[in-house]
């Protein structure tokens, strides 16, 4: 019946934007949308042994003429709540038309989720997103905390108490603009990959109605913050050393759960998990520490995943670190070694000499290097920026440094 609904408005949407005639037909075979309507009600037999069996067939020319139908092509079975609803077929040689298949497929299940599920979650959910931004605005200085948790027992929700947070960013949502823009997604599934439009407020909707699968409990805040960004605020028993622990670890492995999923439906994300916080006061800061390590990961480009704060602890601390004399110091040092011609391989030796942990014969099969190269190099390291290697505080000061002018903390230039 769902189906029977939409499926005229999607062959139509489908077809007219692949270039292909694409029908959809009812649990019966019976064609319920077609580009040619006069097709409308009639039988389309490859699609009974597609929705018996639940798998893709293939039929070219001969095939299809022997079974009476228009044209050449693929048969697949649609699926909803994980069972079948139907088929949809895709005209065009099966050699041509496989490399379509899979994706027709994804969009047309997208398409009616999208259909089923915005009506009924696009209200409440605006209400929660609001909500959410109004949390990570929260000044506990300032700002009335009694109005803000009765805003949330608006929904049922207990804020008052202790919650983690987990940020979810959409790295291949990058840079796609305004929201009202379609969001691009690239399919890798197949040896030559394609990529397809697909509407933003349905992948929207899917990942809302996924999230809420990982999270089943109602106490968990789940919202859109951004275009390319999805928060979870979840409740955590954080009483003592033991207990966060413990929950750090289950919010990491949440994360992943999340990461994985997104992935399946091809779609890559940097995940953050903060700090959980004791109460309303420290949500604030908790929520931004999320991102604060979704934001780390990808300067630091790192790949797509799931990461905890515990994980990033020096990258958040030298991002939080104001500039200082001290700091601008060392950071004209470094600029003027940048202006050599051998500046990039002498600050990638000094950085993996420091990262092997002051180990020549590491740092140079990491570099792939001679050791007596990897210790020239170091020389003239020491003589450029006027520091010895044997002086533990003197080299960690200026490789901490290097570091900070990868995650764009410059402390000569604020």
């Amino acid at each position: 019946m769902m189906l029977s609904k939409y499926a005229q408005e999607i062959s139509e949407y489908l077809s007219s934007m692949m270039g292909r005639s694409i029908i959809i037909t009812d649990i019966n075979g019976i064609i319920i949308g077609s580009p040619a309507k006069e097709r409308i009600g009639d039988f389309h037999p490859p699609s009974i042994p597609c929705i018996k069996y639940k798998k893709m067939s293939f039929d070219d020319a001969e095939a299809a003429k022997k079974l009476g139908v228009w044209y050449p092509g693929s048969t697949v079975p649609l699926f909803y709540n994980g069972r079948v609803i139907g088929t949809f077929a895709i005209a065009g040689e099966p050699e041509i038309v496989l490399q379509f298949s899979m994706l027709v497929k994804n969009q047309i299940e997208s398409m009616l989720r999208e259909k089923i599920l915005s009506p009924t979650m696009s209200s409440p959910q605006k209400k929660i997103n609001d909500l959410v931004r109004e949390i990570s605005l929260f000044d506990p200085s300032s700002d009335d905390h009694a109005s803000l948790t009765k805003r949330a027992e608006q929904f049922g929700i207990e804020l008052d108490r202790p919650r983690g947070v987990i940020a979810v960013f959409f790295s291949n949502f990058r840079g796609l603009g305004l929201e009202k823009n379609p969001v691009k997604i690239s399919y890798e599934n197949y040896s030559d990959p394609i990529e397809d439009e697909i509407d933003y407020s349905s992948m929207h909707g899917r990942v809302i109605v996924l999230l809420r699968e990982i999270f089943p409990d109602p106490q968990t805040i789940i919202a859109s913050v951004a275009r390319d960004r999805f928060v979870v605020i979840r409740p955590c028993d954080i009483s003592d050393e033991k207990r966060l622990d413990e929950d750090v670890e289950r919010s990491g492995e949440a994360a992943e759960e999340i990461y994985n999923r997104l992935k399946e439906a091809s779609l890559e994300t940097i995940i953050g998990v903060g700090h959980p916080a004791r109460n309303l006061f420290e949500l604030p800061n908790a929520y931004r520490n999320a991102w604060d390590v979704a934001g780390i990961a990808e300067k630091l480009s790192l790949p797509p995943g799931a990461y905890t704060f515990n994980r990033l602890l020096l990258e958040e601390m030298l991002i939080s670190v104001k500039p200082h004399v001290s700091l601008r110091f060392i950071e004209k040092k470094l600029a003027a070694l940048g202006s050599d011609g051998d500046a990039h391989d002498l600050l990638e030796t000094f950085k993996v000499y420091c990262e092997t942990f002051f180990s020549k014969q590491q740092a140079a099969e990491r570099l792939h290097l001679h050791r007596n190269t990897l210790s020239y190099r170091l020389q003239k390291v020491e003589e450029r920026l006027g520091i010895s290697m044997q002086d533990f505080k003197q080299v960690t000061a200026f490789y901490l440094a290097l570091y900070m002018r990868e995650l764009g903390n410059r402390g000569g230039s604020r």
